[in-house]
């Protein structure tokens, strides 16, 4: 079964323009390899961060800037703090 990535770029809703739906899928791509920041994916969208934010949370994408080890450190970090501050 051959799938047409073009046929499915231009389906995708968000943009009208192919160009913008591709620059799009690019930037998300380099994103989420770590290539670029979330800041950095927003403005070459000429997006603010709180927009691309929340097209990505609607499109189901979850983004972090930590990875899961790094995450588990902050919270029992955070943890540590908030018991000793009680």
């Amino acid at each position: 079964m051959s799938v047409d990535v073009d046929v499915i770029v231009a389906k995708f809703p968000l943009f009208k323009d192919y160009e913008q739906k591709g620059r799009f899928f690019t930037v998300v791509g380099l994103l989420f390899s770590r290539q670029i920041t979330l800041s950095k994916a927003a403005e070459l969208l000429n997006m603010d961060r709180d927009e691309f934010s929340v097209i990505l949370k609607n499109m189901g994408l979850e983004y972090s800037y930590l990875t899961e080890n790094e995450a588990e450190k902050e919270l029992k970090a955070a943890k540590t703090l908030t018991s000793r501050l009680k």
